[in-house]
């Protein structure tokens, strides 16, 4: 008798939690019949960072970002919907980590800049009415698939020297981010049926995306997003 053992890496693992919640959010939004569809925009500032797993690294502080998006949700229930849509994330950050160039040692200070775009996939879910606004929790995953990045590095030497450089179409960043979703926030029905809303989210990555040899870091933001769905 021979028994095989299955080696799965975490990042199969979370590949397949991934495609299991999306499969159970799909079916759960095709069973749903005779409901709603809204469709709006959302625009969100937000505050990012990267998270370094390397000794001898650290952050070097946050950054601003920005990313707007198309928006559709479909309700399943009265207080509950599926949310999906897309996302243009224009986010990135900062790290700094020793290292050596051209036999100088010195500290590396690199700012990054990443365009992704990003498919949600949330469970929505809302109060009844509380004095004309209906608060709301939301969570979900989203893949992002990258469409730029660049970065701008600062090397300073242990005797003070310090030289800049440019990097555009920086190729040693990861074409897929994953990340867990969670969010806050609060909407307005107006008369005429737009709602307005007013969402504080965490997109928190649980993927390296740093794909050179030796490099891990996860980029995470907070984001205010203000939408308006139809």
């Amino acid at each position: 008798m021979h028994i095989i053992i299955v080696n799965q890496t975490p990042y199969k693992m979370k590949t397949k939690l991934t495609l299991v919640l999306l499969f159970s959010v799909v079916t759960i939004a095709l069973n749903a019949q005779n409901v709603p569809f809204y469709f709006g925009l959302k625009a969100a500032p937000s505050i990012c960072w990267m998270k370094p797993d390397v000794d001898n690294w650290s952050g070097d502080g946050a950054k601003t970002g920005f990313s707007w998006g198309f928006i559709a949700e479909k309700n399943f229930t009265e207080n509950h919907s599926i949310t999906s849509g897309f996302n243009m994330l224009f986010n990135g950050g900062k790290l700094k980590y020793p290292t050596e160039i051209d036999g100088a040692s010195g500290t590396m200070y690199r700012n990054y800049y990443l365009k992704y775009i990003e498919i949600p996939v949330t469970l929505k879910m809302r109060t009844n009415d509380i004095n004309g606004i209906r608060y709301f929790g939301r969570i979900g995953l989203g893949t992002a698939f990258k469409i730029g990045s660049k970065v701008e590095d600062k090397f300073t030497t242990t005797t003070g020297s310090t030289t800049t450089s440019n990097k555009k179409n920086y190729d040693k960043v990861s074409f897929v981010r994953e990340s867990l979703i969670v969010g806050v926030g609060g909407e307005y029905e107006l008369s005429g049926g737009p709602k307005l809303g007013l969402e504080l989210a965490f997109n928190n990555g649980f993927t390296n995306i740093l794909t050179e040899s030796g490099q891990k870091a996860k980029p995470n933001f907070f984001e205010l997003a203000f939408s308006v769905l139809f």
